[in-house]
């Protein structure tokens, strides 16, 4: 054999080991999301980096198309992508013709609905000296600004204060006025706040065993279609700020040596696993709740702090929910942008005698989560 030909033959089955490879990432990556965190986390932490694993996957698979010493292999990334088709449009679904809501009808089986994690109404924008000050400019306060503008008939908001006036966070009398006559009807409850422009019900429900999660109930009368509305806030990692620190160091690849991996793995590691696992109690709690109160028509909305496909949303859409992403979505997304977390954790799912026929992510910046806000169409 030749130089040349060992040379080609080492080059394909290094190749080939590649493309193994990552066709094996990618798949555990798709679907982490079935495994309870319970008998093992890693999975799921895997199942974080799938976008990654995607964009790997879908580079070779060029690769190996346009490389005549490999285009064989190229069967390997190919049966991968189609064996992950689920995942992948749940990452980024392809409803070009329900990707927008900026055009909602008049008539009256269409309803809107956003999803906003508000930041407690403060502005991230800010550093913390303009935020100390903030109360001396008369801008408005742009959280608010932005809620007003989506025009959505109910607001499912986390982290939210009661809005009133209030000259520190910059909520003036008339938006506090607008958004009273906006939504004459509220349910508030730990910041998980329901507003709504039809009648409101509170539903008492339990709260989940954790001071990093709540759940906030009531049924809206839509039009003549009682509708159970749940703004949830499932477990956060709860990371501090040398966490925070620690991450950025890795996402820049400066996390070297066996202290800092040590850090790694009890520090971010550690509690991605126990918030894996509470989000799962805490979606078993929320789903029996809502088989008990046995209302057909149901949206839950919110921070999942997990993402798409996850064994929490699992858990709790099983296999009578829907998701509003996967229905009228058009593309990947994030919806959180603070800390280079860039995930799609906001969620709104659904059951009943309805569809989501919409659905826009919005870019307010002032909150660390975007604004997710969903047209929804009553079926008859």
């Amino acid at each position: 054999m030749t130089t040349a030909g060992k040379g080609n033959r080492i080059f394909r089955a290094i190749a080939c080991g590649v493309n193994i490879a990552a066709a094996t990432g990618m798949l555990l990556a798709a679907y982490g999301g079935k495994i309870d965190p319970e008998t093992t986390s890693v999975p799921a932490i895997l199942a974080m980096t799938f976008p990654a694993w995607l964009i790997l996957t879908v580079t070779l698979l060029i690769i190996d198309l346009f490389t005549r010493a490999i285009k064989r292999q190229a069967w390997i990334p190919a049966l991968a992508l189609v064996a992950a088709t689920g995942p992948i449009l749940d990452y980024a679904p392809l409803n070009f013709r329900f990707s927008s809501t900026d055009n909602k009808s008049a008539d009256s089986k269409e309803f809107t609905l956003m999803s906003y994690n508000v930041f407690e109404l403060s502005d991230m924008t800010l550093d913390s000296a303009a935020r100390a000050d903030r109360h001396k400019s008369d801008k408005p306060n742009p959280t608010i600004v932005c809620i007003l503008e989506s025009g959505a008939d109910i607001l499912a908001l986390q982290e939210c204060p009661k809005i009133r006036a209030n000259r520190y966070l910059n909520i003036t009398e008339g938006q506090a006025d607008s958004m009273n006559t906006m939504y004459p009807y509220r349910h508030l409850f730990m910041g998980e706040n329901v507003y709504s422009r039809y009648p409101l019900t509170p539903i008492d429900i339990k709260q989940p065993d954790s001071p990093y999660a709540w759940f906030s109930a009531a049924v809206a009368d839509i039009e003549g279609n009682p509708t159970l509305i749940i703004s949830v806030h499932l477990q956060s990692i709860g990371l501090n700020d040398d966490d925070k620190e620690l991450f950025r160091d890795l996402t820049e690849g400066e996390v070297e040596g066996r202290r800092k991996m040590s850090r790694v793995k009890h520090q971010l590691l550690g509690k991605l696993s126990h918030a894996f696992k509470e989000r799962a109690k805490q979606a078993r709690l929320l789903r029996s709740q809502i088989d008990s109160i046995g209302i057909e028509n149901v949206i839950v909305a919110g921070d999942f702090n997990d993402i798409p496909g996850c064994f929490a949303l699992r858990e709790l859409c099983r296999d009578d929910f829907r998701n509003a992403f996967t229905d009228a979505g058009c593309g990947p997304t994030i919806t959180y942008h603070a800390n280079r977390f860039y995930f799609h954790i906001d969620h709104v799912v659904y059951r009943g005698n309805m569809k989501a026929i919409g659905y826009r992510r919005g870019n307010c910046p002032n909150s660390d989560h975007y604004p997710v806000t969903v047209t929804f169409r009553w079926d008859g």
